[in-house]
């Protein structure tokens, strides 16, 4: 027998399930609930052979390990010429390198050439990982590609560290949210209120250049936080008091997608008296976000805030906003 491949009885364990119970899609190398590395060994003997070097099923035609890159050639059982799919594995694509060899997906290397391949996995997945840029899903702990942190809440951790401790001095109880660092643009969809997604380009793309701005981070966090309690309180938006306060929510969002944002701002501004700042100014579900951030930010010390208030000469509206909101959060209390 070759020492490149090993034969043996398979081993009982459920084929689509995690040792922890959590259900796998095949060939994933992590399980997205706990995080375990797997192995996928040729459990039902459909191709008789296994990675010397990894332990996963392969086939006696490949020439390379498709997971782990190594060199499994064979002069006799290995095809001679690439094949598009050997017993037990499904054709998807071609090698990315035009070796002319098939791939089943999600194969990391082409069996044929053994160079790495990629894939596009979006249309799967909810969004990417921070870490890896494949693709996970919202729900997901761990990367089942990489086994890193999905949500990317570990490069965050200062920032979001600081908003659980603002949010706990201003007596807000959690609601469930969830914060993702995320490609794209930060905000929370309103069918999914509690999935918060934040610009990862704020934190992947300066990590290597220059320090990240914290202060910055915990404003925007807080800022789409607010959105996200907005929208798991909805039918509080319909009170006649939240609406003569901040207006009518429902009326047309225009984008202000470009707008600039100042979230490392602790101070109200002094432009616009009938708001907070000049992007609340926006729509009115932009005017409560920056309402609750200003509020989370100064831990809901109401008087520093009207006394703020009174130095910048806000109208009587800005102050109803904020009492609106603090009496709301004592009645959940």
């Amino acid at each position: 027998m070759s020492s490149n491949r090993r034969r043996r009885e398979p081993v009982p364990r459920p084929e689509l399930r995690c040792v922890c119970g959590h259900e796998l899609r095949r060939y994933w190398p992590y399980c997205p609930s706990c995080g375990r590395g797997q192995i996928w060994p040729d459990t039902g003997q459909v191709t008789g052979a296994e990675c010397y070097h990894c332990g996963w099923v392969v086939s006696d035609a490949y020439w390379f390990c498709p997971w782990c890159g190594a060199d499994i050639y064979e002069e006799g059982p290995s095809s001679e010429v690439p094949l598009k799919a050997p017993k037990g594995f499904r054709y998807h694509a071609r090698c990315d390198w035009g070796c002319g060899g098939g791939l089943e997906y999600p194969m990391p290397h082409c069996p044929w050439c053994g160079r790495d391949q990629t894939w596009r996995d979006d249309h799967d997945f909810d969004g990417s990982c921070p870490h890896c840029g494949r693709g996970v899903n919202d729900w997901m702990i761990h990367c089942p590609w990489c086994g890193n942190d999905a949500t990317g809440q570990d490069l965050m951790r200062p920032a979001l560290r600081r908003v659980r401790r603002l949010l706990g001095t201003s007596r807000i109880k959690p609601w469930g949210y969830r914060v993702l660092l995320r490609p794209g643009v930060s905000g929370v969809d309103p069918r999914w209120p509690k999935i918060v997604e934040i610009e990862q380009r704020y934190v992947t793309d300066r990590r290597s250049r220059t320090e990240i701005d914290w202060s910055m981070l915990v404003g925007l966090i807080a800022h789409e936080l607010g959105h996200s309690f907005l929208y798991h309180n909805w039918r509080w938006t319909r009170s006649e008091r939240f609406r003569r306060a901040f207006g009518e929510v429902y009326k047309t969002y225009r984008g202000v997608d470009n707008t600039w944002v100042d979230f490392q701002r602790r101070r109200v501004a002094t432009t616009l008296p009938d708001h907070v700042s000049t992007y609340a100014a926006t729509h009115p579900q932009e005017d409560f976000a920056e309402t609750f951030r200003f509020y989370v930010t100064r831990r809901g010390r109401m008087r520093e805030l009207f006394a703020e208030l009174g130095q910048k000469r806000k109208a009587v509206v800005v102050y109803e906003k904020f009492l609106t909101l603090h009496d709301y959060l004592r009645g959940r209390r």
